[in-house]
């Protein structure tokens, strides 16, 4: 029944964003059916063309029209690339944006923990305290003025990665050089991230460990090493875990920052770019499933909950 009720909630939650952006673009200045039939069109062919797109119905008629096709990734056609449906071109920038965020998630979890374990080791020794002092300026340092040093110092300085990556290979053809050109943006986007994962472990790590059963571990002989690993680190997790599953919406939001810092094409820079050309299709698309991704990690993440800590009931949450 808790299970049934949140898919209930995001379900809900799914219908009110894409209902308000579809009002919002509508309410947004312009005429789609203008735009799609070109500036040399006659008053007849733009009536011909707002009928052909049902923009005369009412808009909830027409949000219902939309929500049948979007179920089946049927969002419409773009109303700038002729020939092409909003999908056809999310369907092209949704692999690399999805890469760049697992690849930057990964960094992030990869650095994060074995540092925050480090720390806690020692806690107040010298690692702790360079640790802390540098997850404090990462979190300090916006994103992109970080991407632009990153970019400064190793592509155009050393010269060792590229900054541009406006012609990505796909991990099929030449996997070696796909990974070599997405290190850098991964990188500036999983630093943030770091900076939280570090502190968030680190404090549960020393929290865990000053508790009863970790004690009885250590005076039975247990290394340090495998208390950290084995006893500690698990239930030390759920916060990292709450962050990793919060954090999914600031990790699209600075993708598509960096996106744009790298040239990546992407789902950040067609959303931006099909704004300004007021192609409302393709933006409406892409906050439909930015939602649905969104609200579906969240429920995958309370999922975890209680693989993470099997005391965690159905109904406590």
């Amino acid at each position: 029944m808790v299970i049934a009720r949140r898919v209930a909630r995001l379900v809900f939650v799914v219908f009110v964003v894409t209902f308000l952006t579809f009002f919002l673009l509508d309410r947004a200045p312009g005429d789609p059916a203008e735009l799609k039939a070109g500036l040399n069109a006659t008053p007849e062919v733009v009536a011909e063309i707002r009928a052909e797109l049902g923009l005369d119905d009412p808009l909830f008629v027409r949000y219902l029209d939309w929500l049948a096709g979007a179920i089946r990734l049927d969002f419409g056609e773009s109303l700038v690339t002729e020939g092409f449906t909003s999908w056809d071109l999310i369907r092209e920038a949704l692999p690399k944006t999805l890469e760049l965020m697992i690849l930057a998630e990964l960094m992030a979890i990869g650095i994060a923990v074995p540092l925050a374990i480090a720390a806690a080791r020692r806690p107040g020794g010298v690692l702790d305290r360079v640790t802390s002092a540098g997850a404090f300026g990462l979190l300090a340092l916006p994103s992109f003025v970080l991407g632009i040093y990153l970019s400064y110092v190793v592509g155009v300085q050393l010269g060792w990665l590229p900054t541009i990556v406006d012609d990505l290979p796909g991990l099929n053809d030449d996997p070696l050089e796909n990974l070599r050109q997405m290190f850098l943006p991964s990188l500036t986007l999983a630093l943030a991230l770091v900076a939280v994962y570090l502190r968030l472990l680190r404090s549960d790590l020393i929290d865990t460990l000053q508790q009863d059963y970790v004690m009885l571990a250590q005076a039975r002989g247990l290394s340090e090493r495998r208390i950290l690993w084995r006893h500690a680190l698990r239930p030390s997790s759920l916060n990292l875990t709450t962050a990793i599953g919060l954090n999914v919406a600031g990790l699209i939001g600075g993708a598509f920052i960096i996106e744009v810092l790298f040239a990546i094409n992407g789902m950040g820079r067609l959303t931006i770019l099909r704004v300004a050309q007021e192609d409302f299709p393709v933006v409406t698309a892409v906050v439909a499933l930015l939602t649905v991704a969104y609200v579906t990690v969240n429920f995958i993440v309370d999922l975890l909950y209680r693989v993470i800590d099997p005391r965690i009931r159905d109904g406590v949450a």
